[in-house]
């Protein structure tokens, strides 16, 4: 099954398959292409292509592209429609399992090394992190933020969203360090944090899955995550690796304190298990 069309390629003349082979080969790309475009690419005539839409159940190739940039509008509803659609009679789980893989690849191919190891030194010399993870990483910020908690970094989480983002901002200070989780693109608050950031000389730390972004100027440590294409639904395995990663990293460094913040856990659980149970 094509990723845009439900046509069986059987039943199509050599010339429709043409067509409908350069359609899946372009994907969404072919709602930006003109019908001569089209043709040419497929070496067959304009009046082969026009002829194909209605095969495809479509009046036009003009309805055919609205059908197209209606699947790549990204709004919830449409993403988990297009990863349904994407998937059809296939295996779900095997289907995720294929993705996720991609996505870790390409999470592996361009996150930046050199700021990855920059941004667990920066953890670790800091007098206290401010943690921004609205909407949908909230839960990885709240990861980090437990996990960096226990090695005895004194961690503070910013409001999500609206004006509340000042009550955090009046208390940065020098030696303090921002976390931003910013996907797709750059929110008011992200901007106005790392723009703050910047005039105090605070260094900061950006959570993307965009590798080219105008925010991404905006901070000292990139640190890139794969999710998807924009209309994708969007997995958040590449981020929470990507955390995960850089939580090691920080207890690795963090060896003997980290150990010894983890027998006082153990001690405390013991102390107190018939007051709070395990």
């Amino acid at each position: 099954m094509s990723l845009l069309l439900n046509l069986d390629k059987m039943q199509l003349s050599t010339k429709q398959q043409q067509v409908l082979e350069v359609v899946e080969k372009r994907g969404f790309k072919i709602a930006y292409m003109s019908i001569e475009d089209l043709a040419k690419e497929a070496e067959v005539s304009v009046a082969t292509v026009s002829r194909f839409w209605e095969l495809a159940g479509f009046k036009n190739f003009k309805a055919f592209k609205t059908h197209v940039k209606n699947r790549i509008e990204s709004t919830p509803e449409n993403k988990l429609r297009n990863f349904m659609l994407d998937i059809g009679d296939d295996d779900l789980f095997n289907r995720i399992i294929e993705q996720n893989y991609d996505y870790l690849f390409q999470t592996h191919t361009h996150l930046n090394r050199q700021d990855l190891k920059d941004a667990v030194q920066t953890i670790i010399k800091c007098d206290r992190v401010f943690l921004h993870a609205p909407s949908s990483s909230e839960g990885l910020g709240t990861l980090l933020s437990h996990r960096l908690k226990r090695f005895g970094i004194p961690v503070e989480r910013v409001a999500k969203s609206g004006h509340d983002i000042f009550e955090s901002m009046i208390h940065f200070e020098k030696n303090d360090l921002i976390i931003i989780f910013q996907f797709v693109k750059l929110l008011p608050e992200s901007k106005a944090l790392l723009d703050y950031a910047n005039e105090l000389g605070i260094e900061t730390i950006l959570f993307t899955d965009q590798l080219v972004a105008d925010m991404n100027q905006l901070a000292n440590y990139v640190l890139y995550a794969d999710r998807g294409d924009i209309w994708d639904f969007h997995s958040m395995i590449g981020p929470l690796t990507v955390v995960e990663a850089l939580i090691m990293l920080v207890g690795q460094e963090l060896e003997e304190s980290s150990i010894e913040n983890l027998k006082k856990l153990s001690e405390l659980r013991k102390k107190y298990r018939d007051i709070v149970p395990n």
